[in-house]
């Protein structure tokens, strides 16, 4: 016998039950642009609720800037990507930071135990399946959990043609929550980015597959793909930088040409995929799992660096002692493009700073290096774009500051020829 899902009267409800079943225990909070931040107002409005709970997500930076453990001094996260907005938690140990690869994130989710699951949803259709939406990325790694599973039932949320359902008969509550879902707006690029710019849209060949993330420079990158032709998106999210592609005709007219986790923009992106028929939405098993990837003729993946040493080692996350992000799934990405045949794995850094230094240095120090030496892929600066995979340490240390701005170059052959000296 199946029963019903016990439809619940408000959000006050639906947080006061979600606190019963999962006390003491971790609760899955979906993310991106289905964060359900008016769960956590509920939360907020009843003191206490929210202790001994731990929220756990791919909250990521700049988006979800919520603090979930916030919401008791007894309550504590486990996030993947930390930002600025966790500072505070993190500092007093309450909220614990995995740092992973994008795709062990995965295996947290199935393989970790949780109490409660919470899935943001548009509403069912005739047959009673409700479509995950703008984010497929982590919520099916809890479709099958033995876990209790609450439904936020989301008015404004769009169905998404090619995104997940769940069965409404498959949760054991749900609440209707309408709220509008967050939009993402990255701010233009800072600098003279059109070398760089230049040089990463010649390593892109008409047929290859795309992935890029979060930043200032995707934007600038595809619109300058526009000549090109059948085009296809493997990505951990589609941001508003798809437009001019699908504006321009670039993207290739078969099923699944737009691959991704998660929705990322604007509303009016957000909208315009809602319906498209090309996109399909899967988990982050599929979207950075190597086998995938490395099955992915000419797979180019484009992630940017904040600074690269003379070793190859690669700085993602931090800017000083100050956590930016988490190294997210540049890693894999950047391996599945190795594997992929044709592939390119395309990591870009502007040369100079803001500050003016540059951001080609001696040499980095731990916990900054986000990509090992060993991870060499093709670097890419404003003065051009080098293969640093077969080039042994010297080759390898030259070609990088040929890369840097001309004023600091003098300084990194210094460096290179005493690093002794460099490090003091």
């Amino acid at each position: 016998m199946i029963l019903s899902p016990r439809r619940l009267s408000s959000l006050a409800e639906a947080a006061a039950l979600l606190a019963d079943r999962a006390k003491g225990g971790r609760i899955f909070i979906p993310a991106g642009p289905v964060e359900p931040l008016a769960l956590a107002d509920a939360f907020r409005a009843e003191p206490g609720l929210a202790d001994d709970l731990t929220f756990c997500g791919l909250f990521i930076p700049g988006l979800n800037r919520l603090d979930w453990a916030a919401l008791s001094a007894k309550a504590a996260a486990n996030i993947f990507l930390p930002s600025p907005d966790f500072a505070t938690t993190i500092s007093d140990g309450r909220t614990h930071v995995i740092p992973c690869h994008y795709s062990a994130a995965w295996r947290f989710l199935r393989d970790q135990d949780f109490k409660a699951a919470v899935f943001h949803l548009a509403p069912p259709d005739a047959q009673g399946q409700c479509s995950v939406s703008l984010s497929a990325d982590a919520s099916p790694a809890f479709f099958d959990r033995d876990v209790f599973k609450l439904g936020l039932i989301n008015p404004a949320l769009p169905v998404v043609t090619g995104a997940p359902t769940v069965p409404l008969a498959a949760l054991d509550a749900w609440v209707e929550a309408e709220a509008i879902p967050p939009e993402l707006i990255t701010p233009a690029p800072t600098g003279d980015i059109d070398g760089l710019v230049a040089h990463v849209s010649n390593l892109i060949e008409d047929g290859s597959c795309l992935q890029a993330g979060i930043g200032r420079l995707p934007g600038a990158i595809m619109a300058s793909l526009v000549a090109r032709r059948d085009l296809s998106i493997h990505s951990g999210l589609i941001g508003d930088w798809i437009l001019p592609l699908l504006d321009a005709g670039c993207v290739r007219d078969q099923p699944r040409a737009l691959t991704s986790g998660v929705i990322l923009g604007s509303h009016n992106m957000q909208a315009r995929l809602a319906g498209e028929s090309r996109l399909s939405l899967v988990p982050i098993a599929q979207t950075h799992g190597a086998a995938h990837l490395g099955a992915i003729t000419r797979f180019v993946s484009l992630n940017a660096a904040l600074e690269v040493d003379l070793a190859g080692q690669i700085n993602c996350e931090f800017a000083g002692d100050r956590v930016l992000a988490g190294v997210g799934g540049a890693v894999d990405f950047l391996r599945g493009a190795r594997l992929s045949p044709g592939g390119k794995p395309i990591v870009m850094v502007q040369a100079v700073g803001k500050d003016g230094r540059s951001r080609i240095i001696p040499r980095l120090s731990a916990p900054s290096v986000s990509i090992a030496r060993s991870d060499a892929p093709i670097l890419v600066s404003e003065f051009g774009a080098i293969d640093l995979e077969p080039l042994d340490a010297k080759a390898r240390a030259l070609a990088i500051i040929s890369l840097a701005a001309p004023e600091h170059r003098d300084m990194l052959k210094a460096a290179w020829a005493h690093p002794s000296e460099a490090r003091k």
